[in-house]
């Protein structure tokens, strides 16, 4: 699933493969093999991943979620955060996990919720939701997946 190419999906109901998507393919693997999961929701800031300044100028809302995961290991819940794909390694850190340490979470939170806020943010994405963000971050997500894709082509 991590090395799924990251992409944020243009149009309701496109396959999903940005970090909510790719989180809940994860999590449904992980609810079959019977791990204790939960999903996590923070805020972070386009502006902090170091995009180019071509990408920032599209016009888009600078503060957005980040979807991740939760396993519980032993007493303790810890982070899984499959979002950058081996592909953007030279852009992005790309977790490795081993199954019992937290990976660090893919982007600079700037907030995390706690996971029942979590789990009724990723409750309450419907059509009109993703329908109203992509009206407005729509051109700014289409300018990022094509950066993604030329990173990709640069090995």
């Amino acid at each position: 699933i991590r090395d799924t190419p990251y992409k944020i999906p243009l149009q309701y109901c496109a396959k999903d493969d940005c970090c909510m998507g790719k989180h809940e393919r994860l999590r449904s693997a992980l609810r079959k093999m019977n791990v204790p999961v939960r999903y996590r929701i923070c805020l972070f800031r386009w502006s902090s991943l170091g995009l180019p300044s071509k990408i920032l100028a599209v016009p888009h809302d600078d503060i957005c979620t980040h979807t991740y995961l939760e396993i519980k290991r032993g007493a303790r819940w810890i982070v899984l955060d499959a979002t950058w794909d081996k592909g953007l390694s030279k852009r992005f850190r790309v977790n490795q996990w081993n199954g019992k340490v937290s990976t660090k979470i893919a982007v600079k939170s700037i907030g995390i919720f706690s996971p029942k806020k979590s789990a009724a943010i990723v409750q309450k994405q419907n059509k009109a939701v993703i329908v109203s963000d992509l009206k407005v971050n729509g051109t700014f997500y289409k300018a990022f997946n094509e950066w993604l894709a030329r990173i990709r082509k640069k090995k």
